[in-house]
């Protein structure tokens, strides 16, 4: 469910997105200035198909897709950018155009699929009020197998991950950008343990950060509070596992 960045399999940042899909669209100059300077403060990002339509002919093969990306800002707001590619110009070169209003998207589209000659104005009219009309409304939960607490939950993912002093072992690139459909989260003790060293008491607690996330699924980070540094200050650290976030701790706890 991550993004790659084209001609790879290395995670793409939110500003090497943005200025990708601004560089390319045709219309990037009609986004709104406020619009353009809330991408800069982007955090995640998660990019999936929301539509497309295919013609083989004649005159030739016509194709339009729709991307919705959206984006997980610093303030814990999200901001959502469409973007249409198609291939309805003069030759078959790829154009695209970017929306922040699913209204101005879907009007395209119509625009878009009307040089497909299948259908009608008014057929086009219909199927694309009702295809935005379902926008809004997210996908049906199914029951939950415990108990969420939904207040800004993809901010805290963001801050969880914010303090983690583990950088070089976070959650993989795609479980951080999944956790931007996170619609709401729980927190739950696990375990801890403890031990004296040089003459003080140093031990871990773990935590589980579980996330509901937009489709149903749920995800968990694993947080390690300890306080075995140098000065006994509690520092954290964040992983994708169970197992691995406990023998972490325990290797920092046994180590001379």
């Amino acid at each position: 469910m991550g993004n790659s960045r084209a001609g790879g399999n290395e995670p793409e940042e939110p500003e090497e997105l943005v200025k990708r899909l601004l560089g390319r669209a045709q219309n990037a100059f009609e986004l709104d200035d406020a619009v353009v300077e809330r991408l800069g403060a982007a955090l995640m990002h998660h990019t999936e198909m929301a539509s497309c339509r295919q013609h083989n002919g004649p005159p030739r093969e016509l194709g339009r897709r729709t991307l919705r990306h959206t984006f997980l800002l610093g303030d814990g707001s999200s901001l959502v950018l469409y973007e249409v590619e198609h291939n309805t110009g003069e030759d078959d070169e790829l154009l695209y155009e970017v929306y922040a209003e699913p209204e101005a998207m879907a009007h395209a589209q119509r625009v878009i699929d009307y040089r497909f000659g299948e259908s009608t104005p008014e057929d086009l009219d219909t199927e694309a009020t009702e295809w935005a009309a379902r926008l809004p409304h997210p996908p049906e939960m199914p029951p939950m197998r415990r108990s969420y607490d939904e207040d800004h939950s993809a901010e805290h993912a963001w801050r969880v991950l914010r303090r983690a002093e583990n950088v070089d072992t976070w959650p993989e690139a795609e479980i951080r950008q999944r956790l931007i459909m996170a619609r709401a989260h729980h927190i739950s003790y696990v375990t801890n343990r403890c031990s004296r060293i040089d003459g003080r008491v140093v031990g871990w607690t773990l935590y589980e950060h579980a996330f509901l996330l937009a489709d149903g699924e749920e995800v968990s980070l694993w947080e390690v509070e300890h306080t075995m540094t140098p000065d006994g200050k509690p520092v954290c650290e964040v992983y994708e596992d169970e197992a691995a976030a406990c023998d972490a701790a325990d290797l920092r706890l046994e180590a001379p």
